[in-house]
């Protein structure tokens, strides 16, 4: 059988915290437990890039978008390393995959 499990996909304005840690520690105990029942399990996260307040985050920060988000980014992928969290796909919503795959749904 298979299950899917996806965190929410925080807006990077600001940085981590122990909420994001809560979740990803609950989303991975669930995928870990499933997988220990044989099931096929597809286990996702990542972030949200869009949006003004990453924008304005950005530019109090005095960076670009993109250096923004690339920043908050990354340290949420270093939050999951430290917590061993077992995810399967961290999307980034400024991914070109996952802009394709949006712009297909929408249409």
């Amino acid at each position: 059988m298979k299950f899917y499990i996806t965190t929410s996909i925080p807006y990077v304005n600001a940085d981590i915290h122990v909420g994001h840690a809560m979740e990803f520690i609950q989303a991975d105990t669930l995928a870990r437990y499933h997988r220990l029942q044989d099931y096929e399990v597809v286990f996702s996260t990542g972030t949200d890039e869009h949006g003004g307040k990453n924008a304005e985050a950005a530019k109090a920060a005095g960076l670009t978008p993109k250096q923004h988000v690339d920043k908050l980014s990354q340290n949420l992928v270093e939050l999951c390393a430290i917590l061993d969290i077992s995810y399967d796909r961290f999307i980034r919503t400024t991914d070109r995959v996952h802009e394709a795959g949006a712009k297909a749904i929408w249409k």
